[in-house]
């Protein structure tokens, strides 16, 4: 009873504040001067006594939908390509002045990247052959060496046990795989990290192509003291030359020469582009690339 009571005491107010009489014709024409611009942008806010919406509707065009907002996208000050030279690999003689990519020889470097990539390719280098013998595998007799009780000494059961001598090792190493997983797009920023270590470092050189016309190893020997690229003074454990040449079969006939060349020099490695890793880069003081493997490269690690 007492709300119906409210409800009739404040029915007037809110007629008043939400049920104003709506103005006619005339009422609009004589309020709006001529040539006055009677639209009115439509308003989040509904004022007590309007007649305007809420909101524009899903077909009109107001000033709360309109222009659409744009995406801003940041502009790179910096040009997409920059410079290096081409080399001739038997004189090492500048040729010409070439174009890479940036973002392939100047990526950012991350150290935390290129180490998550060399435990990878290490770990697929393990074979995983190591094994022990158990208890279950080694010689000897199953049965009770001594009586459980009566001699005050510790219980032993099977002289196969890991605590005697000749016994099986507990817990030990079984033939496994060391293989880790990595992703594809990580392992590349490893890649473009590691080649833009070198590039900043001087220590990336192009050449138009490594054709050689003897397979004897001196001369490419030779060949390698005048261009100041002699392996020299390294050990076997950490060479200082990687040739990375583009290979279209296992064994091109115009590499032929430089593989024979290259076998018995200490500190000299030959890959194919294709199957570049970033642990042989990374051991090595010198990258040597083709134009050729310099466009496989660019087009393998350029970011989509």
């Amino acid at each position: 009873m007492q709300k119906a009571k409210l409800a009739l005491r404040f029915a007037p107010a809110f007629r008043r504040a939400f049920c104003a009489p709506q103005p006619t014709l005339q009422q609009r024409a004589i309020s709006t001067p001529t040539g006055a611009n009677t639209e009115q942008p439509p308003s989040v806010l509904r004022p007590i006594g309007s007649n305007r919406k809420v909101a524009p509707s899903a077909g009109e065009v107001g000033t709360l939908s309109w222009p659409p907002p744009q995406a801003v996208h940041a502009v790179n000050p910096l040009p997409e390509t920059i410079q290096a030279w081409l080399m001739d690999f038997e004189t090492n003689d500048p040729l010409e002045i070439i174009d890479v990519q940036r973002s392939v020889f100047a990526a950012p470097i991350r150290t935390d990247i290129m180490h998550r990539a060399v435990t990878y390719e290490r770990n697929m280098r393990r074979q995983g052959t190591h094994s022990s013998r158990n208890r279950s595998q080694v010689r000897g007799s199953t049965r009770k060496t001594q009586p459980q009780k009566g001699l005050g000494m510790a219980r032993h059961g099977s002289r196969r046990a890991p605590q005697f001598v000749g016994g099986g090792k507990a817990h030990g190493p079984v033939p496994r795989s060391h293989e880790t997983e990595i992703q594809r797009k990580v392992w590349l920023m490893a890649l473009r990290s590691v080649l833009s270590v070198k590039y900043s470092q001087d220590q990336l050189v192009i050449v138009d192509n490594m054709n050689i016309g003897s397979p004897k190893t001196g001369d490419l020997m030779r060949r390698l003291k005048a261009n100041g690229w002699s392996p020299l003074g390294t050990s076997k454990q950490d060479p200082s030359i990687m040739l990375l040449p583009y290979m279209e079969t296992e064994s091109p006939s115009e590499l032929r020469n430089l593989s024979l060349a290259s076998r018995n020099i200490q500190g000299l490695s030959i890959m194919p582009a294709n199957d570049a890793e970033v642990y042989q880069i990374l051991r090595h003081d010198y990258l040597i690339l083709d134009r050729k493997a310099l466009d496989l490269l660019q087009s393998i690690l350029k970011p989509m």
